[in-house]
């Protein structure tokens, strides 16, 4: 297997962050900073009061996460609905707080032996080991749940991978979140998250046998996108998942993350997809879209539904 020259992908740190138009983050920063010292049990119950307030000031957010809702589960009554929406910004707020443990845990320091292994559990580890042995590079798909930030610390813990993800309008925030999805692995390697612009690199790690994981289920109107039905409604749909497979080979393996209660979480591997890809973009990203959907209905107020998957203009 050939050799990954370079892991650096994470934007310098520029003293342009000083100007007062970047005050504001560096106080949300500070602010994140002071929860990070909450203990890990009642950093769910501090989530989920920033949720409900979330959930008070947030109204355009919240009209779009209930059409979302709305859309995908007619079957359900408006209370039902409801609930899965209040407990969604419940969860939105409790992603915050795992934000700070992905950003500053005890696993920046210790990965070895972290404390934040305690609290996951494995399911389909095989699945994953199995697609790795091949030899050909492993893609992990991790759909957008509220868990995204945990669920890269928790792959880290089984294996060195890369993590692709879409830089930010702001320099600064993109500073930021490159540099705290960035992992010092258990072997002293120092990984830092790719640009989704940055094809070239994601090739480069498949074809040299690397596993990556890219969360592949938002939105995309960029060229080279198809419509695709998504809980039925057509949805704009990047078919990269399929080609970067094609171009190289590799495993495709779907990963999801769930939260359980109020201290512990389980991360499922399932197979690897056979006969991915097909040769047909859009069959293939309606299969995907089919796996999403399951894991959805079986966590519906863990999904993002704050994001405008399906480009609603009445909410």
């Amino acid at each position: 297997m050939s050799k990954i020259s370079a892991t650096k992908h994470v934007p310098d740190f520029s003293y342009q962050f000083f100007h007062p138009k970047y005050w504001g983050i560096w106080l949300g920063l500070g602010l994140l900073r002071l929860l990070a010292f909450i203990p890990f049990k009642q950093k769910f119950t501090v989530g989920k009061l920033l949720g409900k307030i979330f959930y008070l000031i947030a109204g355009k957010r919240r009209r779009l996460a209930k059409a979302n809702i709305d859309l995908c589960f007619p079957e359900k009554t408006e209370m039902e609905r409801n609930q899965i929406l209040k407990e969604n910004f419940n969860s939105i707020g409790i992603a915050l707080m795992e934000m700070t443990i992905v950003w500053w845990g005890d696993h920046k320091n210790n990965h070895k032996n972290a404390f934040e292994r305690s609290i996951v559990s494995f399911t389909g580890v095989h699945n994953l080991e199995q697609a790795q042995q091949q030899g050909k590079g492993v893609l992990i798909l991790s759909p957008h749940f509220t868990t995204l930030e945990l669920s890269g610390l928790f792959i880290s813990f089984l294996t060195n991978y890369y993590a692709v993800y879409r830089p930010h309008d702001n320099p600064f925030m993109d500073y930021l979140i490159a540099k705290g999805r960035s992992i010092q692995f258990d072997n002293g390697e120092h990984v830092e998250p790719i640009s989704k612009n940055n094809t070239r690199q994601m090739l480069k790690v498949l074809r040299a046998g690397k596993t990556m994981a890219i969360l592949p289920d938002q939105r995309y109107r960029a060229k080279g996108h198809i419509e695709v039905p998504f809980f039925g409604a057509l949805s704009k749909s990047n078919p990269a998942t399929s080609k970067l497979a094609k171009m190289t080979g590799c495993a495709v393996v779907p990963a999801f993350t769930r939260r359980l209660g109020d201290n512990h979480y389980e991360f499922e591997f399932l197979p690897a997809l056979e006969n991915f890809p097909s040769g047909d973009d859009y069959q293939d990203t309606l299969r995907l879209h089919h796996l999403y959907e399951e894991e959805i209905r079986r966590n519906p107020s863990q999904y993002l539904w704050v994001h405008n998957r399906w480009n609603l203009k009445d909410y």
